[in-house]
């Protein structure tokens, strides 16, 4: 431990890291650059025990042995002059003084991230219950087959759809959802006729429209149908996600649609991250004809509102 702390030296700029490192005295694998030279641990060992006894050695043979991995213990006199020719320095070896202290450094600084990684927060057993009830609800509410998209109608990119045509398709496709949903419940009395009242009011704000809009608005509208299919599927979703959520239930209808009012949409854009790539920015749902370019859905969406109610359940949202 103390000498492979008190060894270890910056490794050259010109080093290159793809190269197999080789003891650059018997051959064998380094470990690294020790004392201004590559050279494995063995006789990073040697030269420093070396240097700090001051030793001589005497060569038995004629003064030009090959050392290798084999034979290095054979001649140290040997090896101790090739260490040398490859650049080993003394004055890199540290003193004992020096090797305590560069050991207490390193101990601190273990000590400070083990501390560091102490007081790191951890999650209690309830929020990690709760994380994983929140994890279930999602994959139990999202499928990422996309298979119900094929029931939805379908999507027209090409094509002029006037304004008239478009509202009168959303309120088709939000009328049936509503009274499906609503059919289900023992409260839907009063809440169907609130929705039917909010379906009235947005066919009578689309006949009062201003003389001056055009009837015909190109190809952006020609999304609208299936777009609204595909926002009420997502939204009722959401709501079914919201449901399995600790604690929501037990709020009142009125806290609950608030919270869904302002916050389904962000939910379902963040969920639509699993589908949405970065390449061509478009969301890849199933099929190709379910590939969603930004145009689509800001075209599609734009100035329009949609009245979305739970599939078996008695709340509505508009948008």
């Amino acid at each position: 431990m103390e000498s492979a702390v008190s060894t270890s030296t910056q490794v050259p700029d010109e080093f290159d890291r793809n190269v197999p490192r080789i003891c650059g005295v018997c051959g064998d694998k380094a470990t690294g650059f020790h004392f201004n030279a590559m050279t494995c641990e063995g006789c990073k060992g040697f030269f420093r025990r070396s240097m700090k006894r001051k030793a001589s050695f005497t060569c038995p043979f004629n003064g030009s042995c090959t050392i290798t991995k084999d034979n290095r213990r054979h001649c140290q006199a040997c090896r101790l002059k090739r260490c040398l020719d490859i650049g080993m320095m003394k004055e890199f070896i540290l003193t004992d003084e020096e090797v305590q202290r560069k050991k207490e450094l390193i101990q601190r600084r273990k000590d400070e991230e083990a501390q560091k990684e102490a007081q790191k927060p951890r999650l209690s057993e309830e929020q990690r219950s709760i994380i994983d009830t929140l994890v279930d609800a999602h994959h139990k509410t999202y499928d990422d087959s996309y298979s119900d998209f094929s029931r939805f109608r379908p999507p027209v990119r090409e094509g002029p759809v006037t304004r008239s045509a478009s509202r009168a398709a959303s309120l088709h496709s939000l009328s049936d959802a509503s009274s499906d949903s609503f059919s289900h419940s023992p409260e839907s009395g009063d809440r169907k006729m609130n929705l039917s009242n909010l379906l009235m009011m947005y066919q009578e704000q689309g006949l009062s429209s201003s003389p001056d809009s055009k009837e015909d608005e190109g190809t952006g509208l020609s999304m609208l149908p299936h777009l609204a299919d595909l926002v009420s599927y997502s939204i009722q979703k959401v709501i079914g996600f919201a449901k399995m959520i600790p604690g929501f239930r037990e709020l009142t209808a009125e806290d609950q649609i608030a919270l869904l009012k302002s916050s389904a949409i962000e939910v379902i854009m963040l969920r639509s991250n699993q589908s949405f790539s970065l390449e061509d920015m478009s969301w890849s749902c199933g099929g190709p004809e379910f590939k969603y370019c930004v145009n689509d859905v800001t075209k599609g969406t734009h100035k329009q509102t949609y009245i979305v109610s739970c599939r078996g359940c008695s709340c509505a949202v508009v948008y």
